[in-house]
């Protein structure tokens, strides 16, 4: 961060940062400069906006200075500041997990319109679920619904408990370590289920990620080859695991919507999929409903 004759405050310090983050092509510079300022100032991101005249003191502005030299240098904002809202909810994230992103977050509107014509207690796994952000979202807006969280990673599965403690859905989110539609006995009480979701490594081994991707976990961003290895595993064997009527709510990845539904189609279990689009206008989602 340059010097400057002027003293620093909270405004002039969001827009240097801003600019200067937008310089190293990071998406959306202004929200990252502002989180990084409250997280060095201990306030909450909104307390900003009534203290743009505030001078941060040498303290808060060295810690602000390495917050950004760290973003500079594409290590996600989330792990620096140990959090992620998520839904309208905070989720801790750690480098353990995938960091959540708004995309994602149609995976859960999507569960929770299907879940609406069940009046009875139901059941959802989401499988490959991370910081469990999918999982603790579904629970906290749907009272009637008792969720399953597997991931193959311990770590991620601790990190989902937290988050399921800290958002007050501990009482009906599982979380387990599981290869993805892998079902331990002491979990079948939960089967058939409503809704199956699942985010999965859908990134091609050889195809190009952007610096910050990099620094997250290979195990939660990589699919294989083609970037289809657990999508068609997890397509082929959820018609076992739902009940009739239930849905089955895929993420996947750019141009990947056409073999997806053809998947889909493929087990002979759904009826036509519906693919969704993000708020990009890219095809995003897809949801299927077992015959």
């Amino acid at each position: 961060m340059e010097t400057s004759a002027e003293p620093w405050s909270v405004l002039k310090l969001i827009n240097w940062t801003k600019d200067y983050l937008a310089k190293a092509y990071l998406e959306s510079p202004r929200l990252s400069a502002e989180i990084l300022l409250a997280h060095a100032l201990h306030c909450r991101r909104i307390d900003l906006y009534t203290r743009y005249d505030y001078q941060p003191t040498a303290q808060e502005l060295a810690e602000f200075r390495q917050l950004v030299q760290r973003a500079g240098q594409y290590e996600p904002i989330a792990y620096m500041v140990g959090e992620k809202e998520f839904y309208s909810l905070r989720f801790k994230v750690t480098p353990d997990v995938l960091v959540p992103r708004p995309e994602t977050e149609m995976l859960v509107a999507e569960a929770l319109s299907h879940l609406r014509q069940f009046q009875e207690r139901h059941t959802v796994w989401d499988v490959c679920t991370g910081s469990g952000c999918v999982a603790v979202a579904i629970a906290s807006q749907s009272p009637q619904a008792s969720v399953l969280a597997t991931d193959i990673s311990p770590s991620a599965v601790a990190v989902a408990q937290e988050n399921a403690q800290a958002n007050r859905v501990a009482d009906r989110v599982r979380c387990r370590v599981a290869d993805l539609l892998s079902l331990a006995d002491e979990d079948r009480d939960l089967c058939p289920f409503a809704a199956i979701t699942a985010n999965p490594p859908y990134i091609a081994d050889n195809q190009m990620i952007s610096e910050t991707v990099r620094r997250e976990p290979p195990i939660a961003v990589h699919g294989g080859p083609s970037g289809l290895d657990f999508l068609e595993r997890i397509i082929r064997d959820a018609p076992a695991f739902l009940r009739p009527g239930g849905a089955l709510i895929l993420e996947f990845g750019y141009t990947q919507e056409d073999v997806v539904s053809s998947l889909i189609l493929a087990t002979g279990q759904f009826l036509q999929p519906r693919v969704i689009a993000d708020h990009q206008g890219i095809d995003r989602n897809v949801i299927a409903i077992r015959r």
